[in-house]
């Protein structure tokens, strides 16, 4: 099957979820940013790209797209500007991050029918495809400050299908800060997505932490290793047959040094459950 895709205009509308109020985080911002087609050759043709949010031995794995819940996550597929990771959370719905929908160099927001997810996608196969028809998003987002931590606790994005797909999303959790604090440091967390990397490929790094929670600026910080192309993929919380989104991958992000902590040290970022989960809801 090939990926096609008409260019017609569709709705783009704001989601209504409140904001919470502002705060300050010490960190400097990395880059947040999706990742170019590499075309079917694979990783293996792909020039040396900076691994931003990979620190350490590279701890991502291949998964099996076929099977749930990784055949509920796929590529999101933009008409000519590349690609991101988003994730299946209602027959009609996927979830990804906001930046990934962003056209910088127009100034302007991609068209949904020009946005394709494929989910469970492999070196070209995959196990269903729709356009979008539309976007929800924070009302709070601003693509101007995509790379600051207002702009990232703030980056996810819901967008609406063309056609319900026939596949098993993957629930929402239900959880609040101290639940998904105890959640992280037991290392219960996984993130998967479609690197710049191995843009052909699901990867997933599991077994990984939070570092730590910013309630404020709602942003979860954890060590799982992802970098360009899987923005838009899911924090998952994996525990026996239980499978439920957690977070969206937003970017990294690079901390500041302090008395106790070194210069340098990245992680992840991720947009947690609950900033989305009511306009998911609705």
């Amino acid at each position: 099957m090939s990926l096609t895709g008409l260019g017609l205009r569709a709705a783009i509308r704001p989601g209504v979820r409140p904001g919470i109020r502002p705060g300050r985080l010490c960190v400097a911002i990395a880059a947040a940013c999706l990742s170019f087609f590499a075309g079917a050759a694979g990783a293996d043709s792909l020039p040396p790209l900076p691994k931003i949010g990979v620190t350490g031995s590279d701890d991502r794995v291949r998964v099996d797209s076929t099977s749930w819940p990784w055949i509920a996550i796929g590529r999101i597929n933009l008409e000519g500007r590349g690609h991101c990771t988003g994730t299946l959370v209602a027959p009609d719905l996927v979830l990804t991050a906001a930046h990934c929908l962003w056209n910088a160099p127009d100034g302007r927001w991609g068209i949904p029918l020009e946005t394709h997810f494929v989910a469970g996608y492999d070196r070209g196969s995959y196990a269903a495809h729709s356009r979008g028809r539309a976007f929800i998003f924070d009302p709070e987002y601003d693509p101007a400050r995509r790379l600051q931590v207002f702009g990232m606790a703030r980056d996810w994005v819901l967008v609406e299908l063309e056609k319900k797909l026939d596949i098993r999303p993957v629930p929402l959790a239900q959880l609040d800060w101290p639940a998904l604090y105890r959640l992280g440091q037991a290392g219960e967390m996984t993130n998967a997505g479609y690197s710049s990397d191995w843009p052909e490929i699901a990867m997933r790094d599991a077994g990984c932490q939070a570092e730590k929670i910013f309630a404020e600026q709602p942003l979860v910080l954890h060590n799982c290793d992802a970098t360009f192309g899987a923005s838009g993929g899911p924090l998952l919380r994996m525990q026996g047959d239980r499978v439920e989104v957690v977070g969206v991958q937003s970017g990294a992000i690079q901390l500041k040094a302090t008395a106790t902590q070194p210069a340098g040290e990245e992680l992840s970022a991720a947009v947690p459950v609950w900033r989305f989960f009511g306009a998911a809801r609705r």
